[in-house]
């Protein structure tokens, strides 16, 4: 990935066929926090920045970065995962184990102190809304919701 030898077509290929592949593996079923879509973040930019040679005291910007690498967004690409996953999980008529887990909730003993831990299907309430159980049958509708699911944390981002 920093050989000079190799066009960034090639450096591009590799990390959206290897790369890419070996950061998301499982990541349907993650429960991603702020502090963890940092982590990839900064991970998928030091790769990039050095599929281009640039160092990070050089400053330039990410946006730059990225036009000229034009690699797929790790943020992205698991958002999309997590999102065909759960249509796919939801609409299975067989029941399946992962199935019998989403549905679950504990319900003895007290919940901890501090702030409240972040829950899987957190991320797709907000997207799908509360019924969002009802809307991931609906193979249409899911589907044109899923690029909103997708970029919602881009913007948020570009807001922050």
């Amino acid at each position: 990935m920093k050989s000079i030898d190799l066009s960034i077509g090639i450096k591009r290929k590799v990390f959206n066929t290897c790369v890419l592949p070996c950061i998301t593996y499982g990541c349907e079923t993650w429960a991603l926090t702020k502090h963890h879509r940092n982590m990839l973040e900064h991970c998928q930019r030091a790769m990039e920045r050095s599929m281009i040679g640039i160092k990070k005291e050089d400053k330039i910007q990410n946006t730059v970065i990225r036009s000229k690498t034009k690699v797929t967004d790790v943020l992205i690409r698991i958002d999309s995962l997590k999102w065909r996953w759960t249509g796919h999980l939801l609409r299975g008529t067989q029941e399946k184990w992962s199935n019998i887990i989403t549905d679950w909730y504990p319900r003895e003993g007290r919940r901890n102190r501090g702030r409240q831990s972040k829950r899987w299907e957190d991320e797709l309430k907000l997207t799908a809304g509360p019924k969002w159980r009802r809307v991931a049958r609906d193979r249409v509708q899911w589907k044109l919701l899923e690029e909103a699911f997708a970029k919602k944390h881009t913007e948020l981002r570009d807001i922050l």
